[in-house]
């Protein structure tokens, strides 16, 4: 079995879905902009569905979606070009786990950015 698709419910679709396709390399599937829906993948075949949320229910605290790189490097490198577009981002972290950052996409979706490699 293999996982399919991540539906998100956001109350701004087509903010978050040209944000993921500037900033994380994801294409959009149509090129119909949709207030309703963005359906867009990536090119190891997953499928990102964004949807409008009819409700004010918030995701839990943590909830996040994340993107990795191979190398700590790369995770670096991303930090500054999304700095340089002026977003605003957490601080790079290291730790047991990798190296990591976190930042917060348009309908207020946590995002981390990651590798395995620390240093």
């Amino acid at each position: 079995m293999k996982l399919n698709h991540l539906d998100l419910q956001v109350s701004d679709v087509q903010a978050l879905a040209s944000f993921l396709e500037r900033h994380f390399e994801l294409e959009r599937l149509s090129n119909d902009r949709s207030p309703a829906i963005a359906i867009l993948h990536d090119r190891g075949g997953f499928t990102l569905v964004i949807q409008r949320r009819r409700d004010d229910h918030p995701y839990p605290d943590g909830f996040h979606i994340g993107f990795i790189h191979d190398a700590a490097a790369t995770v670096r490198a991303h930090h500054a070009r999304l700095a340089a577009d002026g977003l605003v981002l957490g601080p790079i972290d290291v730790n047991a786990r990798g190296t990591r950052f976190y930042l917060t996409a348009p309908g207020d979706i946590l995002v981390e950015v990651s590798s395995p490699e620390r240093s």
